[in-house]
């Protein structure tokens, strides 16, 4: 079965009435259905940390609505995770493939390893920026098919780059949708996934 992930995006599309809200109505009939996995992960909380209290409380309504999406570890990371929110310890393959995600989606300000704790307007910045490493980390360590997100400005713009280092498949919802019918029909050849 394809397993797919999705980005907070996905969920803000569907819990909102957003542009892709009819594409991930439909990949969450299709899990409904046992065609396709979903999965979420744990970076969804830090994500909603800047949302307004009404909007976090439609996300979370919704996602409680649809007990088919499960929920996958991100990576733990100094001066960004939180105990007990479902970040855990990396390999160091995994460790690899983070920084080289980090490489094509931070600007090089946003890379610096020691960043100063004390310039809170940098690390709330920093913070920002890295919820998509995370996002594409935990991807990444759950071992899934394709990342689900509308992120123009920097996963579905970076995805070719994304693709030919780390091996990540990125998708729009509507370019998810299709490739679930797909393997309603079919299950797609590894390293085939077409967009």
């Amino acid at each position: 079965m394809l397993q797919l992930t999705l980005d907070t995006s996905s969920v803000i599309h569907g819990a909102q009435g957003q542009p892709f809200a009819s594409a991930i109505d439909e990949l969450v009939d299709l899990a409904r259905a046992g065609h396709v996995g979903l999965w979420l992960a744990s970076t969804f909380n830090v994500d909603q940390e800047h949302a307004s209290a009404d909007k976090h409380e439609a996300n979370l309504q919704w996602l409680q609505e649809r007990p088919v999406i499960g929920n996958i570890p991100a990576p733990f990371r100094l001066d960004y995770s939180i105990l007990d929110r479902g970040d855990v310890l990396i390999s160091d393959e995994h460790k690899v493939i983070s920084d080289a995600i980090e490489s094509i989606l931070l600007p090089e300000e946003y890379r610096v390893r020691n960043l100063s704790a004390g310039d809170a307007v940098l690390m709330a910045k920093w913070r920002r920026r890295v919820n998509d490493v995370q996002h594409l980390t935990a991807h990444v360590m759950s071992g899934h098919d394709a990342f689900v997100t509308s992120d123009e400005d920097d996963m579905l713009r970076k995805r070719d780059r994304l693709r030919e280092v780390t091996g990540i498949v990125v998708l729009d919802p509507d370019e998810a949708v299709r490739l679930a019918r797909r393997s309603g029909e079919r299950a797609p050849l590894p390293g085939h996934i077409a967009h």
